[in-house]
């Protein structure tokens, strides 16, 4: 199959099912991101400013509340999340 073969229809068909499929891919992420995740613990992410680093203070079905090294509080999605590995 070519993309280019397809009408107008079919695209909005495909487009669909892919948009279907990345929300179902980022749900199962952030489950089990949600499941490994434990108040007062360790993470980083990226942001607009670049890598920020905190500790957990709230975790919701769709968010995680998170205080940085600079006492700012962020709310973000439990995918960003990166859990900061003990060396």
């Amino acid at each position: 199959m070519r993309i280019e073969d397809l009408t107008l229809d079919e695209l909005h068909a495909l487009n669909e099912l892919i948009c279907k499929r990345i929300d179902y891919l980022r749900l199962q992420n952030d489950i089990n991101v949600l499941s490994q995740l434990r108040l007062g613990q360790k993470v980083h992410f990226k942001a607009k400013e670049g890598q920020v680093f905190g500790v957990v203070i709230k975790i919701n079905k769709k968010s995680v509340m998170v205080v940085s090294d600079d006492n700012r509080q962020w709310k973000i999605p439990p995918g960003l999340v990166q859990i900061m590995k003990d060396i």
